[in-house]
């Protein structure tokens, strides 16, 4: 039996030429995960690159965000085809693949998200049947494949990147990028160095040229004026430790002892 298929919100919006702006959660909590989708953003990417979400942890994260409007996403934890189905089967409607350096390993991570004709995903969609459906043909056109562009190989391969059929477009890593150019693991509101500046600069010309999503974490409205049209405004665990840090300068010395 094959479900109602309906669309990928997320895309729908940047199809439109809207922006959109988002949170990560990286700190695998459910709760997080709900209280992020019901604030209202467009997306919420779940980390697992980087972060501490479980296959477990995931899947009642997905459920948390799916009483929601909000797109989930999940930075899978490298491009493998495995771990890309895992998570689109879990419910995700679009995945954030790292480390991606070639238009070879783009296509891998394109074809991973979609069924054949146009890609490799084996059948199997569980919970994915209450998002995008089960119908394969609305799948391999709703679902989102975002590849990660973070290093000085993949920058000298970037229009082969971002045109690869499938790619929907890139996730820009500021930090790994830096270190890849000989520089700091900086973002990009704190990048200073020339050289790394222009590589975001041109990446997202790139993207904007060609018609693809262009993403980066930082500043919304800083950002989205600058041409960004997927822009992550925080990170779970980011979020906690500045308000931690402005409990912290509000408490009286002899409270804090």
């Amino acid at each position: 039996m094959t479900s109602l298929p309906r669309p990928n919100r997320l895309k729908t919006r940047l199809s439109a030429s809207h922006a959109a702006v988002g949170l990560s959660c990286a700190l695998g909590s459910a709760q997080i995960a709900e209280e992020f989708a019901m604030a209202g953003f467009d997306f919420i990417y779940i980390d697992q690159q980087h972060g501490l979400t479980s296959q477990d942890t995931l899947i009642e994260m997905l459920r948390a965000i799916a009483a929601s409007q909000t797109t989930p996403l999940v930075r899978v934890a490298q491009n493998d085809r495995a771990l890309i189905g895992q998570a689109l089967d879990a419910g995700a409607e679009g995945v954030i693949v790292p480390m991606v350096n070639t238009a070879e390993e783009a296509a891998l991570a394109a074809r991973a998200c979609r069924y054949y004709p146009q890609g490799e995903r084996s059948w199997g969609p569980i919970r994915a049947r209450y998002g995008l459906g089960t119908d394969p043909e609305t799948v391999n056109r709703e679902v989102l494949c975002l590849v990660m562009i973070e290093t000085a190989e993949a920058l000298n391969n970037l229009e082969d990147i971002i045109t690869t059929p499938g790619i929907d477009g890139v996730y820009i890593g500021p930090a790994d990028l830096g270190v890849s150019l000989g520089g700091q693991p900086l973002n990009i509101e704190q990048a200073t160095d020339p050289e790394h500046i222009s590589a975001i600069t041109r990446i997202r010309q790139a993207c904007l040229d060609n018609n693809r999503i262009v993403g980066i974490t930082g500043d919304p409205e800083k950002l989205i004026a600058d041409g960004f049209n997927l822009v992550t405004a925080a990170l779970d665990f980011a979020i906690i430790r500045k308000a931690l840090d402005q409990i912290h300068r509000q408490t009286p010395v002899s409270a804090a002892q």
